[in-house]
């Protein structure tokens, strides 16, 4: 009798722990893709006078993760960067991304870097991440700047993303230019500008394809 009931037993905990395995496959299978952004830009991506939270890839992962926790933008960012700077610390960046947000110009334009030397670093920049989905920024100077570099930068800009097949976007500006309400000092945005910047930029996101946030 004991054996019956041992044998009973054993083929009873067989059955439950096979179950048990059977539910956690089909929870794993329900899993959703994870997505990895990574955000390359200078002291723009960071969150100068601020807590990190507010920065712009923070506020942009909350938006992102709103129905779900299945993304991570990454905030590359490093302090008067220059395309050539990016270049020279690229392979860095190894981890399988789904998307790269890359706008490095800012720091070369304070330097009076060559706009021709500007445009082949971004481009070998872009060669970096073979079939990846890149979206380059670039950001309209205001009026009151030297309005021939205006118009060159915005060419060399929509001939790398021309040239590339990369997605382009153009960020805004001019209208929140020395405007203390979105200005952490005369150069930085707050918290304020980042929240639009953000918001901009999820909704470019979802309107191009480029992620999924069901």
């Amino acid at each position: 009798m004991k054996k019956t009931i041992l044998i009973i037993f054993s083929i009873f905990l067989l059955y439950s722990c096979g179950n048990e395995k059977i539910e956690k496959n089909n929870i794993s299978n329900e899993v959703k893709k994870e997505y990895k952004i990574l955000a390359l830009w200078d002291s723009l991506t960071a969150w100068y006078n601020l807590d990190i939270s507010e920065s712009y890839p923070a506020q942009l992962e909350n938006l992102l993760n709103k129905n779900s926790d299945n993304f991570e933008v990454i905030n590359a960012w490093v302090s008067w960067d220059t395309s050539k700077n990016l270049l020279s610390r690229i392979n860095l960046y190894t981890e399988k991304y789904d998307v790269v947000l890359l706008n490095i110009w800012w720091n070369d334009w304070l330097r009076s870097l060559n706009l021709d030397d500007l445009k082949s670093n971004i481009k070998k920049v872009i060669n970096n991440f073979p079939n990846l989905k890149i979206v380059l920024f670039s950001i309209d100077l205001p009026a009151n700047y030297w309005s021939r570099y205006r118009k060159q930068l915005k060419e060399v800009y929509e001939e790398i993303s021309k040239e590339n097949e990369v997605y382009f976007y153009w960020l805004f500006f001019e209208w929140v230019n020395y405007n203390t309400d979105f200005l952490s000092d005369r150069i930085h945005p707050n918290k304020n500008w980042y929240k639009i910047i953000s918001e901009n930029i999820y909704k470019y996101l979802l309107k191009n394809n480029l992620i999924t946030n069901d």
